[in-house]
């Protein structure tokens, strides 16, 4: 018994020992460098070993580890975006529609339509020489009650037509055109009006025109 003391005795003293001894191998390492680090003039950072476990008792002051201090960098940018203000442009201002006036229409007057031609004519050429004529007009009423008729007949001015003696009508002038008229002339009935004329131009001659109320005659 008493032998197995002396032997754990001796194994916790050298554990001590060593101990001990691999502390103070710290301590004055860390010396060492503290020493010798200002004397250089190389910029990197010192190496700084801090020590495993306080030195010395509990009541012995430790000094501070020196804190290199980084570059600050904020964690979080707040990005204020404000909405740009989106100009609308004002409403156009819609100035009072005008009401349309709407005016009546024109009433449209329709005359009623032309009766149909009762009266057919046809001029009819006679006996001619170097300075006169003989020539009439055959007058029809082909409808309608017996009433009067007039035929207008014009010559070419530069011919000098001049109208003497009139059969079966009366005639006029009026301008270059020769008015006549006769009847009353019964429905289905006819007339011939004749008439002898002097003339400028040698030649037969024709008239430029010939009417009966408004319809014209045929030519021959």
């Amino acid at each position: 018994m008493p032998g197995k003391h002396n032997t754990v005795i001796p194994l916790r003293r050298y554990t001590f020992i060593a101990g001990a001894a691999t502390l103070l191998v710290v301590l004055v390492s860390w010396v060492a460098v503290r020493a010798v680090g200002p004397a250089h003039s190389d910029s990197r950072v010192p190496l700084m070993v801090q020590p495993t476990m306080p030195l010395g008792g509990p009541g012995a002051s430790v000094p501070p580890s020196s804190v290199v201090p980084t570059s600050a960098v904020p964690t979080s940018a707040s990005a204020s975006v404000s909405p740009s203000p989106v100009s609308r442009s004002p409403r156009a201002s819609r100035s009072p529609s005008k009401k349309a006036t709407t005016r009546p229409a024109p009433r449209r007057t329709t005359s009623p339509p032309a009766p149909a031609a009762s009266f057919t004519a046809a001029y009819r050429a006679g006996g001619n020489w170097e300075r006169g004529f003989v020539a009439g007009v055959e007058i029809t009423n082909k409808s309608g009650p017996a009433r009067t008729w007039t035929v207008r007949l014009a010559f070419d001015p530069d011919a000098g037509v001049r109208i003497g003696n009139t059969w079966n009508a009366r005639v006029t002038r009026e301008g270059d055109t020769f008015v006549f008229t006769g009847g009353p002339l019964a429905p289905a009935a006819t007339a011939m009006l004749g008439f002898e004329a002097s003339k400028q131009v040698r030649g037969r001659i024709q008239p430029t025109s010939c009417t009966v109320d408004g319809a014209p005659c045929r030519l021959s």
